[in-house]
C-alpha cells in the first residue's frame, strides 16, 4: 500500500517561495520607509528632578536623570509627549533628529489624559501629520521613540482594543485610550502610534505589563483638545493640528 503524504503535495515550489519573498520584501520596504519618515518628526527628551540632599546641613541635592520621547508639532518648536515624562522636571532637554540638543519649557500639562506640550528653540523642524481618520481594531500600527543615545527605535503591531483605561507610571488614572500590541521599551514614552501611512493615531503613554508587549497611546483627538486648550491663539505658533 502506498502512504502519500498530502502535506508533499502542497509544498510550495521556486515560483510561489520567490513571489512570497517578493510580497515580504516589499512590506518590508513599506515599514522602513514609514518608520524612516515618522523618526523625523520624533524627538528624544532627558529629565533632571532634584533628589535627595547629599549632606545633612549642606544645601546640596543630587539630580536623578530619566529619558523619554516627543513628538513634533510645529515647524518652530512645539513638542507633544506624556505629561509623566516630564513630571517634577528641573531641566528638560530635547535632542532633535538632527542631533541638536536644546532646552525645553513646558508651556502645559494635563495629568488627565497624560499629556504635555513643551517649546524649544528652533526652527524648520518637521512636524509629523495628524490621522483624520479613528483608530480601529485589527489597524497595522508602528511605536516609534527616541530615547536618548539609542537612535530611533520602532515596534510594530495591530490596535486591539480602543477606548481603554489605564494609570500611567506615576500613577495618574487615565481614560479612553487606544491599546496596541506594539511593544514599549523604557524611553518611548511620549513617542508616536501611527498608522499604515506615517499619520498620527495616538501618543505613546505607557506599557500595559511587565512585558511591556501591550501599549497604551493618547488618541489624537485628544491631542488636539489639549493643544488647543494650553497653547493661547495668540502664541502665533504654527502646527498641522487645526484649531476647530
Amino acid at each position: 500500500m502506498t502512504v502519500t503524504n498530502s502535506r508533499n503535495s502542497d509544498r510550495p515550489d521556486a515560483v510561489d517561495i520567490e513571489l512570497a519573498g517578493d510580497q515580504l520584501s516589499a512590506l518590508s520596504d513599506a515599514i522602513e520607509r514609514i518608520a524612516l519618515a515618522v523618526a523625523d518628526s520624533v524627538v528624544a527628551i532627558k529629565i533632571e528632578r532634584p533628589g535627595p540632599t547629599v549632606a545633612p546641613g549642606f544645601d546640596t541635592r543630587s539630580r536623578v536623570g530619566s529619558v523619554g520621547s516627543g513628538v513634533i508639532a510645529s515647524s518652530s518648536g512645539l513638542i507633544i509627549t506624556a505629561a509623566h515624562v516630564v513630571e517634577r522636571a528641573e531641566r528638560i532637554v530635547v535632542t532633535t533628529p538632527s542631533g541638536d540638543e536644546l532646552d525645553a519649557a513646558v508651556i502645559g500639562r494635563k495629568e488627565s489624559v497624560d499629556l504635555a506640550i513643551l517649546r524649544v528653540d528652533a526652527h524648520s523642524l518637521t512636524p509629523i501629520v495628524p490621522s483624520i481618520s479613528p483608530p480601529r481594531p485589527g489597524q497595522l500600527v508602528l511605536a516609534v521613540g527616541r530615547p536618548p543615545m539609542a537612535g530611533y527605535v520602532v515596534t510594530n503591531g495591530i490596535v486591539s482594543a480602543i477606548d481603554r483605561s489605564t494609570r500611567t507610571f506615576s500613577g495618574t488614572p487615565v481614560n479612553g485610550l487606544i491599546q496596541a500590541t506594539a511593544a514599549v521599551e523604557p524611553g518611548i514614552s511620549g513617542g508616536a502610534l501611527v498608522d499604515s501611512r506615517g499619520a498620527l493615531l495616538g501618543i505613546v503613554t505607557s506599557a500595559a505589563d511587565a512585558t511591556r508587549s501591550i501599549s497604551f497611546a493618547i488618541p489624537v483627538n485628544q491631542v488636539l483638545e489639549t493643544i488647543n486648550t494650553l497653547v493661547p491663539a495668540a502664541a502665533g505658533i504654527d502646527t498641522p493640528f487645526l484649531r476647530g
